[in-house]
């Protein structure tokens, strides 16, 4: 495939993870950036572990939640309503406990819930070279890091070494912005229309209250930044 194929064809994967989730009895979903993500794979050879927070501002509309920031609302929201197929699909669900607020909120839903306290988790070299060392957009390194996890790891390996034999891949690190985040998969559209134009890469630190953002969500009670509005992808 073409880079611009590639491309077109991980912004589908998370609908067809939809299809895959419900075909299987083996997902394990999980929130949050210190989830130790290979470790489950490890330890449960044949399932299918994958990202399962809201990222959709449309299921807001179904809410009644209060005072919840717009991610951990459309997360329990989609969760209450049965609305997505990855959260129902889901034998258990494993959280980071950087926030509370996510936290207590994902316990009150009818799931096991596994919570674990983790440190940040180190992208693969794959990602490194292409955040960090490739002729990539801000967006398009954003894409392949973040749509790859609805694949298995042996599918984002080759996905990805594809994408780096398409790519120039230079011997120093690029110069960029960094534009630091708590997820930006909701938002990543936004980012990219703010930095039109320049040399950008998108730096998450999923919930983290001790995290130092350029952009938070509304209703956070923790963290400092300028407000973004919650769209979807």
């Amino acid at each position: 495939m073409k880079l611009s194929e590639i491309f077109d064809y991980l912004e589908g994967l998370r609908r067809e993870a939809y299809v895959r989730a419900v075909m299987r009895n083996d997902v394990i979903g999980y929130i949050g950036s210190y989830v130790p993500v290979d470790e489950l794979y490890e330890q449960n050879q044949s399932e299918f572990v994958i990202p399962v927070h809201g990222i959709d501002a449309g299921i807001l509309e179904y809410s009644h939640e209060e005072n919840l920031c717009p991610l951990i609302d459309a997360t329990v929201t989609y969760a209450k309503t049965d609305k997505c197929p990855l959260i129902h699909s889901s034998k258990f669900i494993v959280v980071d406990d950087f926030c509370p607020v996510m936290t207590r909120e994902i316990l009150k839903l009818d799931k096991i819930i596994q919570v674990i306290h983790g440190e940040k988790i180190y992208e693969d070299k794959q990602i490194n070279k292409l955040k960090y060392y490739s002729d990539l957009t801000g967006l398009q390194v954003y894409i392949a890091e973040y749509y790859t996890k609805f694949l298995t790891p042996v599918e984002r390996s080759e996905i990805l070494s594809e994408i780096l034999k398409q790519v120039e891949i230079f011997e120093e690190p690029v110069k960029f912005i960094p534009v630091k985040v708590q997820s930006a998969s909701g938002i990543y559209s936004q980012i990219d229309k703010f930095y039109a134009g320049k040399n950008y890469r998108i730096i998450e630190d999923f919930c983290n209250i001790k995290g130092s953002y350029d952009f938070v969500y509304e209703n956070c009670p923790y963290c400092e930044g300028k407000k973004i509005k919650y769209e979807g992808d």
